[in-house]
């Protein structure tokens, strides 16, 4: 398969990139550099308005749906019931985090609709529409679970369950939403031909290798437990010490031996208690109750398994000690799984022709692109984080390599959508021409 025509012009593309970019981090900015920009906040409404203006500006439809999650069409192939190219990520953040992830991808997708809108007024030819999405709720750092949004896209969480859930006020995602303006009542659009997300690696992998492109092969599984420990509230002066029944002291035995259970396969398993919610949390009462989110990766099937029985054993274990009860209100498991090969080699194809150097690696952290994985051909192309630092304010991709992988994803999204959203037929093109001084 031949093309005459030439992948939209780079440079407009990054210029667009960095002016929505700069303008939605300016959402929820810190004093520190990041963001702190919640889902379904006010912060994450504003960006979502400037996510949806830019869309709309350059010629997209927007949509909304049920869970809140915003999905940006560009009508290229001009027939009904076109294929879909689908590629973007989240605008929610951890407190205190930083600035890349999550909105990288989706400031990306928006920017690629528009280059390829501009195509086709220019005369391109397209066989499958685009859509740049916003996925609702990735982070889970309000609500849970986390990857909320594409996994009610997916089937995999019911919206109702998913719009009940509450933060840790107890406001539900359903009563946020509509707060900021954003429970929508659209239908999604369907499975994508073909879904690709852009995103920031989030650790060491590529700036040791010195490669710019991550082409995800595979993810880690994650094995995720709600635990809560109930004792009896009581005063901490004059109540013995062998009638205490502590909850949060279970919760320190657990945190220790959580620790643990990593430090037994050094760089084989992770393993963490990221949030913890005590009551009453006054330093006069002893806690009687204690929530805590425990989690366990392994890229091991057989690792992981171990290491979650030994998580549970050792709640059990932490409420005896402390004489206190527990139970497991909820456990996921994201199970370990390849991302499609023909994705992998069209990303590769694109970062070549770019005269990038690529790698080939697996991803430890979660990302929407997981919820789809099986439904349809799936990839993850990442960029460089200096000095692998995340959810953090000093968080950090360089302006080289954010525009290195816009580069790389407008080339993907470009074959794509020529190729009916087929990785298998994008592959088939041959190298297509840059509009403005480029090689053939």
């Amino acid at each position: 398969m031949t093309s005459s025509s030439s992948v939209p012009e780079a440079g407009e593309t990054a210029r667009a990139f960095h002016a929505l970019f700069d303008a939605i981090s300016a959402c929820g900015a810190t004093a520190g550099g990041g963001i702190t920009r919640l889902c379904a906040s006010p912060a994450d409404g504003e960006a979502r308005h400037l996510f949806a203006d830019a869309a709309r500006e350059a010629g997209a439809e927007v949509l909304t749906d049920e869970i809140g999650n915003q999905f940006a069409l560009f009508r290229l192939a001009g027939s009904p019931g076109a294929p879909l190219t689908m590629m973007g990520s989240h605008l929610d953040s951890q407190t205190r985090a930083g600035r890349f992830d999550g909105t990288y991808g989706v400031v990306a997708a928006a920017s690629i609709g528009a280059a390829l809108m501009r195509a086709r007024r220019n005369g391109e030819t397209f066989g499958a529409d685009f859509c740049a999405v916003n996925w609702t709720g990735e982070e889970g750092a309000r609500f849970r679970p986390s990857i909320l949004g594409s996994a009610t896209y997916a089937g995999l969480l019911r919206a109702e369950d998913a719009l009940s859930g509450r933060d840790d006020v107890g406001i539900t995602l359903r009563e946020a939403l509509g707060g900021i303006g954003f429970l929508g009542s659209d239908r999604a659009p369907p499975l994508p031909a073909c879904y690709l997300e852009l995103h920031v690696e989030q650790g060491l992998v590529l700036e040791k290798a010195q490669a710019t492109i991550g082409i995800v092969t595979r993810n880690w599984g994650a094995a995720k437990v709600e635990v809560v420990f109930t004792g009896e509230q009581a005063h901490t002066g004059p109540t013995p010490m062998p009638r205490r029944r502590d909850a949060l002291l279970a919760a320190a035995h657990l945190i220790a031996e959580v620790r643990e259970i990593a430090d037994r396969w050094p760089g084989r398993v992770h393993s963490s208690v990221g949030r913890i919610v005590v009551e009453p949390n006054s330093p006069n009462v002893v806690p009687a109750r204690v929530e805590l989110s425990v989690e366990l990766r392994s890229a091991d099937d057989r690792l992981l398994t171990e290491a979650s029985l030994r998580a549970e054993a050792a709640i059990a274990e932490a409420a005896r000690r402390a004489g206190v009860s527990a139970s497991i209100p909820s456990r996921t498991l994201r199970p370990i799984r390849a991302l499609p090969e023909a994705v992998c080699d069209l990303v590769s194809t694109c970062a070549e022709e770019a005269s990038l150097r690529s790698l080939r690696m697996d991803t430890v952290a979660g990302h929407d692109a997981i919820s789809l994985l099986g439904l349809c051909p799936t990839g993850i192309v990442f960029v460089p984080s200096v000095d692998g630092v995340a959810h953090n304010e000093a968080e950090l991709t360089r302006p080289a390599d954010l525009e290195a992988g816009l580069a790389v994803a407008l080339r993907a999204a470009w074959r794509l959508c020529r190729a009916d959203g087929s990785p298998e037929r994008a592959l088939l093109f041959r190298s297509p021409t840059e509009t403005r001084g480029g090689r053939r």
